[in-house]
């Protein structure tokens, strides 16, 4: 049975560590509320650009066909992944569900290529994944805009420059309060049919719009927004998945740690009272033994 002394340090150490995963909890809560109240603020203008790009699609002439909807190679295209992962660690199994994912729809293609962001993810594919872009690096902590900006634009010239055949978007989306699983969007080429808007009433959406200088020009400078949209919120949406995990993860820590020193604790006393038990035991037989040899 271990010492009072041993159990006491036990408690103390698991204190410490509840410390810590109470500090993580509050920590990643308040990085959860400024990334949704940032991405918030963003999100309209966004919203617009896509609202945008489907009233300007019907106004697109059906040939030639814009460099953003070409098909290429549809027998063995070159796909490219593009993960979003997170720079850190202790949020559960948030990272190795993304890259088992992954590895599930690539399979052992050797011409996938993966572009990973956050460093846990790069580390787990380092060295031991050829398919990795080593020279990819960018981080996930906090999203920025010029950070989506700078990755929309690096997959836009490996697809125009035909580098790449097509581009998907793998990031964790949020189902609701308890709930977040992987998912993957095709980033390109565009999705034509899913940019098609609704039509309201019997009007025709091609009339609704006047397009300066021309409908090619306005589509080439919004599509690249439209996909910067995309990328930010992704980006925007994974990290708050990522909080919201480390905050259960550390949830969980802080409850275990509770039920493991309410276990010590109760040890502890057993071994105190047995302490103390034996010692007046000691003591009483001592008192005896003292009485009798004075007899």
């Amino acid at each position: 049975m271990p010492s009072t002394k041993l159990l006491k340090e036990r408690i103390e150490s698991i204190q410490d560590t509840m410390k810590i995963t109470n500090a993580m909890y509050l920590i990643s809560s308040s990085k959860l509320r400024k990334a949704r109240k940032n991405y918030q603020a963003v999100s309209p203008y966004f919203e617009r650009m896509q609202m945008t790009m489907t009233r300007v699609l019907p106004h697109l002439p059906e040939e030639p066909v814009h460099p953003f909807f070409h098909t290429r190679n549809p027998e063995s295209p070159r796909r490219a992944y593009l993960v979003l992962t997170a720079d850190k660690g202790m949020a559960g199994a948030y990272n190795q569900n993304l890259l088992k994912f992954l590895k599930s729809h690539c399979g052992d293609d050797p011409k996938a290529r993966f572009y990973v962001v956050g460093q846990t993810g790069y580390r787990a594919l380092y060295h031991k994944d050829p398919r990795l872009v080593e020279d990819f690096h960018y981080g996930a902590t906090e999203p920025t805009l010029q950070r989506a900006r700078d990755i929309t634009m690096d997959a836009i010239d490996d697809f125009k420059t035909g580098k790449l055949d097509e581009i998907y978007l793998i990031y964790t989306k949020i189902q609701n309060a308890l709930t977040s699983e992987p998912v993957m969007v095709r980033l390109l080429p565009l999705d034509r049919e899913h940019l098609q808007p609704t039509p309201k009433g019997l009007g025709d959406p091609r009339g609704e719009v006047e397009l300066v200088p021309d409908a090619w020009t306005v589509f080439e400078q919004t599509a690249p927004i439209y996909m910067h949209g995309m990328i930010f919120g992704a980006m925007t949406e994974s990290f708050c998945a990522e909080q919201s995990a480390r905050m259960t993860a550390m949830d969980s820590a802080t409850k275990s740690a509770t039920d493991m020193i309410h276990a010590l604790q109760l040890e502890y006393n057993r071994t105190r009272q047995g302490a103390i038990t034996q010692e007046i035991t000691e003591i009483i037989g001592g008192a005896s033994a003292v009485q009798t040899s004075d007899y």
